[in-house]
């Protein structure tokens, strides 16, 4: 018969991701974030002054993204912003109010 050590995991559980935060202009209402070298819509969505998105974590170590925000309205030309890198966070304490870089404990 198997047994199993029981593992108490969460005082130290940590999910290591990257996240995009983005301002967005207020007459913005929709964000597309693309992988600029392939091209590829990775991400698309109605918004309103801030978003954020989380992304593996290999993404932080990368600029392969570029954002793009626009009016339903056609009042306002998109706006681009290129080559924009993510920060690496723990997805487990994460928040968007207080965006904070992750910090292994030594």
């Amino acid at each position: 018969m198997l047994t199993f050590e029981p593992l108490i995991l969460w005082p130290q559980l940590t999910n290591i991701v990257s996240a995009l935060i983005v301002d967005i202009d207020p007459n913005a209402e929709r964000l597309q974030i693309f992988n600029r070298k392939t091209g590829e819509l990775v991400w698309h969505q109605r918004v309103n002054n801030q978003a954020f998105r989380f992304f593996s974590k290999e993404t932080a170590n990368s600029t392969d993204l570029m954002c793009v925000i626009l009016d339903d309205n056609a009042q306002f030309n998109a706006q681009i912003a290129d080559h924009v890198k993510c920060m690496l966070v723990d997805a487990v304490t994460f928040n968007p109010l207080n965006p904070q870089a992750y910090e292994p404990s030594v």
